[in-house]
């Protein structure tokens, strides 16, 4: 840059950042306009303190190629990695990853207020998404090993994520047609689509989020204590055995029981290293439920603590989507689920009667019947979800 210096003396108070050497101040002119800096008497490196200006020394210069060829080398890998990467339907997604998503942008993106086309995790990583940190964890890991979610900048982790999926046939849909479609497939009754490919789909979800349900309540038991404890394999196989024969609520009791016997005992470890407190756990209420059964026990049910934070994931799915309350706490999976089968079985196999097509709307939703209309065919019919 050219100015006109009006006046230059040195100041051997400061010295250059770079070579250590003293530094002139300078107090010049450009374009009329007054114009202060310090400039190294050695290798002419300059300092601005308005950082309106750019330092053009031999070092500034040689820093600023050196960024903008490893920007240039970044774009280009990124550009590489988005040609090769394979882009999922929305639709394609599994059941519970639509779920996890939904959970996370309903509270962040909305009509009526701005938002970023991102996921900032760093800022929403502890709210109450899912029933507990290690399984939200293990589905945002998931979602980026399928390149799902893809980082907005690859050397910053976890922090920000964009949403790779196609959704209507647009290969970067904006965040909040991605969040509407999900609204649509679990907030409306099924009448605007289904997000699971077969029932099936859907009780295996209801399995896993009441099983996250009970290792949260394990762990905000222990957390007085200041005990660990998580889930595993073992653990998670022994809890689907007892929710089909025990309601969520029986098996909290069960679970408080246990733990209360193993900290009186003193056998609780602070750290949960090996699994030794989860293991310890299951033993006893594998001891606990035989004995039970042998003597023809009645198990207690013990209500979900209030001050239990709800996640977002298990309102959605037990409240929203399958219209459940209260009770999905208070009786065994069978009985719940013999409610919600049949409809969510039609609605996974429903065609039309005539051409074969998926393409329906409803007319007509009651609790057990249905009236639907085909896009393709224009034809209507009636059905029995029952």
């Amino acid at each position: 840059m050219v100015f006109s210096v009006l006046q230059k003396q040195l100041d051997e108070s400061t010295h250059c950042p770079l070579c250590k050497a003293s530094m002139y101040w300078i107090e010049a002119e450009q374009y009329d306009q007054e114009l202060s800096y310090h400039e190294c008497s050695h290798c002419q490196h300059q300092l601005y303190s308005d950082q309106k200006h750019n330092c053009y020394c031999e070092h500034c210069l040689a820093q600023r190629k050196r960024m903008l060829k490893e920007v240039r080398l970044q774009e280009n890998r990124q550009y590489h990695k988005k040609q090769d990467r394979p882009v999922l339907e929305l639709n394609q997604l599994s059941f519970i990853n639509k779920l996890f998503l939904l959970a996370i942008l309903d509270e962040q993106v909305q009509e009526y207020s701005q938002h970023r086309e991102y996921i900032d995790w760093h800022q929403i990583r502890y709210y109450s998404i899912s029933p507990n940190y290690l399984f939200q964890h293990g589905l945002v890991k998931s979602l980026i090993r399928d390149q799902v979610l893809i980082p907005k900048d690859v050397q910053q982790e976890n922090q920000h994520y964009y949403i790779n999926v196609r959704l209507d046939g647009y290969s970067e849909p904006t965040l909040f047609s991605i969040t509407q479609q999900l609204r649509n497939w679990f907030y409306q009754n099924l009448g605007q689509g289904v997000p699971f490919k077969s029932a099936d789909e859907v009780k295996d979800a209801l399995y896993c989020l009441l099983y996250e349900e009970i290792i949260q309540f394990a762990q905000f038991y222990c957390r007085s204590w200041n005990v660990q404890i998580a889930g595993n394999q073992s653990f998670q196989t022994f809890c689907y055995r007892l929710l089909d024969v025990l309601a969520v609520g029986q098996i909290y009791y069960l679970v408080q029981t246990g733990l209360e016997y193993l900290y009186k005992q003193k056998a609780l470890k602070p750290r949960n290293e090996n699994f030794i407190n989860t293991n310890l756990l299951k033993k006893t209420l594998q001891q606990y439920r035989e004995r039970s059964i042998t003597e023809k026990w009645e198990t207690s049910t013990l209500p979900r603590p209030p001050q239990l934070a709800f996640s977002k994931m298990s309102e959605i799915l037990f409240y929203r989507f399958l219209g459940y309350d209260e009770n999905i706490f208070f009786q065994p999976v069978w009985r719940s689920w013999h409610k919600i089968e049949p409809r969510l079985k039609f609605y996974s196999q429903k065609r039309c009667m005539y051409c074969g097509s998926q393409e329906l709307s409803v007319d007509y939703d009651a609790s057990d019947y249905v009236s639907l209309f085909c896009r393709s065919c224009k034809h209507q019919d009636h059905y029995f979800t029952r």
